[in-house]
């Protein structure tokens, strides 16, 4: 293992209820089964075919931002913390260093003006092992506007469609909802400096820790009836009248709707007195207990980070999942959610439209969410990925924004990573490589290291001794409307 990803992986501390397994080499985690004739087609001596590959559309190093918003691990606690240190000492960048007793919330890949990731094109007379300099670096954006045609595959094309990142979640993240884009289209128009932009945000989250804990969804309304009868608070929370309604069980999708909807907007619309008593109340009573169950142990949790907020009863009514490594989640528009812990490889529709309602100090739009939520009673579905060959699996959800895979290549194998119609961003999650495109490029990557790949190219991963694993997210050019 090269020294400075041995001292990464030393660094890398957690709970045990959340540990980080970023340069933890599990071959077949996120792989199940696959043919020989895959295994044929994809590994062993495969060489990369160079193509269109030339100077000018090449591989290119990715710098990306690491946010530090307050919710995030501490120093060296924190993935993305770890990732942006190790592309600094790539980049011989004596600027950033970890602050162990600082959040490092979440690392962006992509065009957002808010986090714009750089790429390094280098003079032809330049040696590509020698440092990055700030005059051979450029936006990520600016780079595919020189050439779209070249870059994108689309000569209209301006920008990508989506937005990479990793998150490290300590403390909860507030309740909210990402609106669809009809919706987004008209709070951009009434509210244009709240809703910056006019487009939707539904995302895909990946486990990245042995646990990813998160509320998605309404829970089924049997349960939050169950609910109602165990915690008195909770019932008068949402008041007698809705309880009542709920507790009919009357499972047609309209009643369904219609219970819940009454039920998040009172609990919502109730004054601050009347929540900060109950809030009370059910605390103390559940301090006085000698054991807890899950929720409970949740529920103090939240009052715990945010003493008194409505959000604190958000378990009761809500889907707690919990994500085992690879597993993935996809989180549609109008679906009330709130990432709790974990390490978490996340794709997005590039967007900055969040409408909150809880366990926050941020902005609550309480009448646009209750509005546009969709109020669907299910259990979320966890899904492990399609295998698209021995070393590859796909996550792929129902929008054209964006597509995600995640690939492993075991010691000293060799993958060719297959060109498609798309721009896309690679980010190594653990282990080393060669990255190769004939003999146009060569790049070395270690963990954290990140790329620009032009759409229609190739390339030829070759592992190191302890394997690699990285992803890549790209348009999605899958999607079948």
């Amino acid at each position: 293992m090269p020294p400075n990803q041995s001292d990464i992986a030393s660094l890398v501390t957690s709970n045990d209820d959340d540990s980080i397994i970023m340069n933890r080499i599990l071959p077949g985690v996120f792989q199940k089964s696959s043919t020989k004739k895959d295994s044929k087609t994809k590994m062993a001596n495969a060489t990369a075919t160079t193509g269109t590959v030339t100077a000018d559309n090449q591989l290119r190093p990715l710098h990306c931002v690491a946010q530090q918003y307050a919710w995030g691990r501490l120093g060296s606690s924190s993935s993305v913390a770890l990732m942006k240190d190790a592309q600094a000492m790539e980049e011989d960048d004596d600027m950033f260093s970890i602050d162990e007793d600082k959040p490092y919330a979440e690392l962006w890949l992509g065009t957002h003006p808010n986090g714009m990731s750089m790429v390094t094109v280098k003079d032809e007379n330049e040696d590509e092992a020698s440092p990055s300099t700030e005059a051979n670096k450029h936006s990520l954006l600016d780079y595919i506007r020189q050439d779209p045609e070249l870059h994108c595959g689309d000569a209209n094309c301006q920008d990508i469609s989506y937005l990479l990142k990793v998150l490290s979640v300590r403390k909860v993240l507030s309740i909210q909802a990402h609106p669809d884009k009809a919706t987004a289209e008209q709070l951009h128009a009434d509210h244009p400096k709240i809703y910056k932009d006019p487009n939707h945000k539904p995302e895909m989250a990946i486990a990245l820790s042995e646990k990813v804990r998160a509320m998605i969804g309404f829970r089924p309304l049997a349960e939050i009836a169950q609910h109602l009868e165990e915690y008195p608070e909770f019932k008068a929370v949402i008041g007698a009248k809705t309880a009542e309604e709920i507790q009919k069980l009357d499972v047609s999708p309209e009643a369904v709707k219609d219970a819940l909807q009454h039920m998040f907007q009172g609990y919502l619309e109730q004054p601050d007195e009347v929540i900060h008593k109950n809030v009370d109340d059910l605390v103390d009573r559940l301090r006085k207990m000698e054991h807890h169950d899950d929720i409970q142990k949740l529920i103090l949790q939240l009052e715990q980070q945010f003493p008194g907020d409505c959000g604190i009863f958000a378990p009761l009514m809500l889907n707690v999942s919990e994500l085992e490594y690879g597993q993935g989640l996809y989180i549609g528009a109008n679906e009330p959610h709130a990432y709790i812990s974990g390490e978490i490889l996340e794709c997005m529709a590039c967007s900055d439209n969040v409408v909150r309602a809880g366990l926050t100090p941020k902005l609550k739009d309480v009448p646009t969410l209750v509005n546009m939520l969709t109020y669907k009673s299910c259990e979320p579905d966890i899904q492990n990925g399609t295998p698209i060959d021995e070393f590859t699996t796909r996550y792929q959800p129902p929008v054209e924004d964006f597509c995600v895979e995640v690939v492993y290549v075991p010691a000293g194998a060799k993958y060719e990573l297959s060109d498609i119609a798309s721009p896309s961003v690679l980010l190594t999650l653990e282990g080393d490589a060669q990255l190769t495109q004939g003999d146009v490029c060569t790049m070395n990557i270690t963990f954290g290291s990140a790329a620009f790949c032009s759409a229609n190219t190739k390339c030829t991963i070759e592992a190191g001794p302890y394997g690699v694993r990285l992803t890549r997210a790209f348009t999605n050019v899958f999607h079948k409307n």
